[in-house]
């Protein structure tokens, strides 16, 4: 199930971060769009490609650990939209009605959050299947 599942996945994760990637540099910003909010997409959109590909590469390789590891972080780059809205949340509580610059930190930091977690989880794994493996 998870390999047919997979098969579908991939290209699909592939059009979401190069979708991305493209509303990202041929969409038509309103003037005073954020810089840094520029940035961030270009750099999440391509980490998610980039994550998918090498998750991808691993389990063509049959290393099934770093394969879970990749295909974690672009599924956390990849809900960082849902993330978002409880960022913006808030943020609109703590300061108001945020500005460019503030909207760009609060959107990064959602990104930055469910990176942190994965990263966790990853190492919580890894630390556990080292554990395992030793008793």
């Amino acid at each position: 199930w998870h390999r047919w599942v997979g098969r579908l996945l991939v290209p699909f994760g592939l059009a979401v971060g190069l979708s991305g990637l493209w509303m990202t540099l041929f969409y038509d910003y309103p003037e005073g769009a954020s810089r840094l909010l520029y940035g961030l997409r270009l750099f999440f959109g391509f980490g998610m490609v980039l994550s998918i590909s090498l998750g991808f590469i691993s389990i063509r390789r049959r290393d099934v650990h770093q394969h879970r590891a990749w295909m974690t972080r672009a599924y956390a780059i990849g809900m960082g939209a849902g993330t978002q809205v409880l960022t913006g949340i808030v943020g609109a509580m703590i300061i108001g009605k945020p500005t460019e610059f503030e909207n760009a930190l609060l959107m990064g930091a959602a990104w930055m959050i469910n990176l942190v977690i994965a990263e966790f989880s990853i190492r919580k794994q890894s630390t556990r299947q080292l554990h395992t493996a030793w008793n």
